[in-house]
């Protein structure tokens, strides 16, 4: 055969091919371990001064401070240690600069008036816990100063969107300390900025209690306003792996990062807002090269204002609840190697924000800040745990105490019930109009019901989803007790639900207060939420059917509910399971007029109270706010969303609440794994949940319920009686029981209940033992422990 010679042309396009394939495989195998992960959803991004769009404002003049610069990651070279020691046997009147200031029965605090910077020391063991670095890494002016102050503010500057930071010893800060019998007071003023407002730092029982009352804030500028406020952001903090122990991120379920030195592989923090981003201000993802579909995973949100930091090495930590300033307040978490060498978790609340304002009806949108500081107070209660409670469990220990001493949750009994909720209509496009889909009538679901229980599934708890005429999203919003027609075969909504009460079955109507459907209502007399920049809000779900929805208004959603309270009450319905409104919170605008968070809460939690009062109410993944407002809570994550800089999972919130409120997991049918789910259902103390139509999920394939693969009760009608037997069997061994430990090795785990039982699940493929007990693969045991 003769090979042809090649052109010394077509060598070299040959060579530069080569080469830029080389380069391109090259780099995607050199990509770090966070960037190969798969079906990871990627981590929050924190918005940085660089990264704030400089066009279309004012530039600074040169009496402006320059603005803060992020910098490099510093993570070349390990710092200099700075020996800071982790126990100190006995009382001191001063440690590392601090001096004593005031003691209790059961800690130490110490002082440095020059930075605010605290020291606790726990008296029974000697460990001391620090608040700011000593020695801070080459880093920035700008982030040494952060490292090194108990208080940083973020302020804005004219019509300058950039965001720029005051602490401890930038922009010339005048402090004035006043001690009293349980702390001090101390008045910050910045006065080039003619910014001023006060800290009161407190010794409690618990630990410490940080308050920025918002009436003490002075802003006499209208050229600088604050922004943001730091409140100790680096107690607890950690030099790359020196100490053992973790951070806790309240996502989802609740999340560990362990403190260790990352190698510099992550680059960006958590930093998620308390009860979920604000649609009112931020601006969503835009699809672009996704064909209308969205590529990411939804985070899961925040559901509790809690955070917390545990040095395992001296046996020392704190859970930091936000108890003000919630509603406008974010947990950041930042690994070692994201910007600094540090371990660090703090809260952030923020005061103003910016975002785009459209310039035009088309085209063309500028930055600007928003007008109205948030009107809120700060309040932060570091509760510090010890010794054996110096870990996960013991933070969530002290979480249900103070939700219990607070009455912010009602002790209710927890019965086992398995949740059993149906889609009732869908609709579809027809070739002239939209067509009803029908998935399981009235009389079906009636029917699944009696055969559940003729199976031995006795107590059950159901929501009826899709009831309404027009179905579950061409009836949005529902505006009175009028049932979809197509779902009547000869048995009625109300016969349904009289059939569910005399089976002793609590069949709860499920009722979005939050969106509306614009396409199918021309004309309405309920107003849509409006951004901050006079925009209406689009809640884009690209759809078979609908594309998107719209918010109502917060007063339109508490006019809808209350007529709706007057239809349910003329039906005779009791039991109404309320969406949307529970777990969602924005900022709004009406006229001329801008409304924060807070204005929405209120709203909620008055019409959420009057149904509280008025019936048998559940809410749909609640934010803590209305956790004592509902008789159960319902679609618990059992995870967190996965990020990549976290290390482990823990169930934070049933660990909290178990024995407290029944709970309610998300669907079992849509689980990857549900030999694993099975198992985190016994492990988290959880009940189950199934979501069933009568027909095949085929049928919803050109609605927007096309997510639903896997519903059909021919499938699941012998899973559920087999879920409901070992389960229910479980709960007769826990009872009303609460969880006093959790404690994993490896693939076991251990959960100790405060009647004595404990529980071992394993998760591994092979046998375990675990405390002498034996457990078989994937599978788990009761053990009737003693009480000590």
């Amino acid at each position: 055969m003769k090979i042809a010679k090649m052109k010394p042309k077509t060598i070299i396009k040959l060579i530069l091919f080569l080469v830029i394939v080389t380069g391109v495989l090259y780099a995607v195998f050199q990509s770090d371990e966070s960037d190969q992960s798969v079906s990871v959803p990627t981590a929050p991004a924190v918005p940085t001064e660089e990264e704030e769009p400089a066009a279309e404002t004012e530039t600074p003049d040169e009496q402006q401070p320059a603005a803060e610069q992020q910098p490099e990651q510093v993570i070349s070279e390990a710092p200099a240690a700075e020996k800071r020691p982790e126990t100190i046997a006995s009382k001191q009147q001063e440690i590392d600069g601090h001096s004593f200031l005031i003691e209790n029965d059961f800690l130490e605090l110490y002082l440095n008036e020059e930075n605010l910077s605290l020291i606790v020391r726990e008296k029974a063991t000697g460990a001391v816990m620090y608040s700011t670095v000593k020695q801070p890494i080459e880093s920035t002016e700008s982030w040494k100063n952060f490292t090194r102050s108990g208080i940083v503010m973020e302020y804005l500057v004219d019509t300058n969107i950039v965001v720029y930071r005051a602490d401890m010893y930038s922009e010339n800060p005048t402090k004035t300390i006043t001690k009293n019998d349980n702390g001090f007071v101390a008045s910050i003023s910045y006065p080039e900025l003619q910014i001023s407002f006060d800290v009161h730092v407190t010794l409690t029982d618990q630990g410490i209690t940080v308050d920025v009352p918002q009436d003490s804030i002075e802003e006499k500028s209208d050229k600088y306003k604050m922004a943001g406020l730091y409140v100790y952001p680096f107690l607890g903090y950690s030099v790359l792996g020196e100490r053992e122990g973790y951070m806790f991120i309240p996502d989802g379920s609740g999340a560990l990062v362990h403190l260790k030195d990352n190698n510099g592989k992550y680059k960006q923090p958590y930093s998620e807002m308390v009860y979920g981003g604000n649609a009112g201000i931020d601006d969503s993802y835009v699809l672009s090269f996704f064909n209308q579909m969205d590529p990411f995973n939804d985070p899961e949100k925040i559901l509790a204002p809690v955070f917390g930091m545990v040095q395992t090495d001296s046996e020392i930590g704190y859970l930091g609840i936000i108890e003000e300033g919630k509603f406008s307040s974010k947990i950041e978490a930042y690994p070692s190697g994201a910007i600094l060498p540090y371990n660090w978790i703090t809260s952030k609340f923020i005061y103003r924000q910016v975002y785009n304002q459209p310039t035009s009806q088309d085209t063309g949108t500028m930055v600007v800040r928003q007008k109205n500081r948030n009107n809120f107070d700060i309040k932060v209660h570091y509760q510090f745990v010890t010794g054996e409670q110096a870990n996960y469990m013991g933070l969530a220990g002290e979480y249900r105490d103070y939700l219990l001493g607070n009455q912010l949750i009602a002790d209710l009994e927890t019965p086992f019930k398995a949740r059993i909720d149906f889609l009732g209509s869908e609709v579809e496009n027809g070739l002239l109009r939209k067509k009803d889909v029908p998935m399981t009538t009235f009389s079906q679901a009636d029917d699944i019901l009696t055969d559940l229980q003729n199976a031995g599934v006795e107590s059950i708890m159901s929501i009826y989803k899709g009831w309404q005429e027009g179905g579950l999203y061409g009836g949005l919003p529902i505006r009175s007790f009028d049932p979809e027609s197509s779902l009547d075969d000869g048995l009625s909504l109300k016969g349904l639900l009289d059939n569910a009460d005399d089976k002793g079955i609590d069949l709860y109507l499920y009722q979005d207060a939050l969106r509306i459907n614009m396409e199918e209502l021309e004309n309405t007399r309920y107003e849509l939420m409006k951004k901050f920049n006079k925009r209406t809000y689009t809640d884009d779900v690209y759809g078979n059917v609908y594309q998107s929805f719209n918010y109502l208004n917060p007063a339109s959603s508490v006019d809808l509910l209350e007529r709706m309270a007057e239809e349910y009450q003329g039906g005779e319905i009791d039991h109404i399971a309320i969406s949307g409104i529970s777990n969602q919170l924005f900022s709004y605008s009406e006229g001329s007029q801008e409304f924060d968070r807070i204005a929405t809460k209120e709203h909620y939690e008055k019409i959420i109270s009057d149904y509280d009062n008025q019936f048998d109410l559940l809410l749909e993944q609640p934010f803590s706010y209305l956790w004592k407002r509902t008789n159960a809570i319902i679609d618990l994550p059992t995870n967190s969303s996965n990020y990549v800089f976290t290390d482990e999972d823990i169930p934070f919130i049933t660990l909290t609440l178990k024995g407290l409120i029944p709970m309610y997991a998300e669907y079992t049918n849509f689980q990857a794994n549900q030999d694993e789910f099975f198992l985190q259902l016994v492990e988290q103390g959880i009940n189950p949940s199934f979501y069933i139509t009568e027909e095949n999920p085929a049928a919803l394939k050109n609605t927007n319920s096309s997510d639903i693969y896997s519903s059909q009760y021919e499938r699941y009608e012998e899973m559920i009686p087999a879920y409901y037997e070992e389960l229910a069997a479980l709960h007769e061994e826990i009872g009303e029981a609460m969880i006093t430990g959790h404690e994993r090795e490896g693939e076991m785990v251990k959960i100790t209940y405060d009647n004595g039982v404990v529980v071992y699940v394993n998760y591994s493929e092979k046998a375990q033992t675990m405390d002498d007990t034996s457990v078989e693969a994937m599978s788990y045991k009761v053990v009737q422990g003693q009480l000590n």
